[in-house]
């Protein structure tokens, strides 16, 4: 069986409170400073319940918690993965500055 490495890409990533900021600024409703319903990156994202909200991502909807990140990948899409994981797998581009 062959073996593979992820060749390196640069993503974006968000924290569940990003989220909940980005979604409270552009929501319509907001209850208890959870939006119930957004759209962020062309994308709805719509609170499932009080400590969770359902990420429409390209294998279906997945539910995103306080310990996930939402990751938006190289064509565009979202979707969320577990912080534990996240960290093993990624980490902080060191942004260049233009002089």
């Amino acid at each position: 069986m062959a073996k593979y490495v992820k060749k390196p890409v640069e993503i974006e990533a968000i924290t569940f409170d990003e989220l909940m900021r980005i979604g409270a600024e552009n929501a319509d409703t907001v209850v208890n400073g959870m939006p119930v319903k957004f759209m962020y990156n062309g994308y709805v994202i719509r609170q499932y319940d009080s400590n969770s909200y359902t990420i429409p991502t390209l294998e279906g909807d997945f539910l995103m918690t306080k310990d996930d990140m939402l990751i938006t990948g190289v064509n565009g899409e979202i979707y969320p993965c577990k912080k534990e994981i996240f960290e093993k797998t990624y980490e902080k581009c060191i942004e260049k500055s233009i002089v």
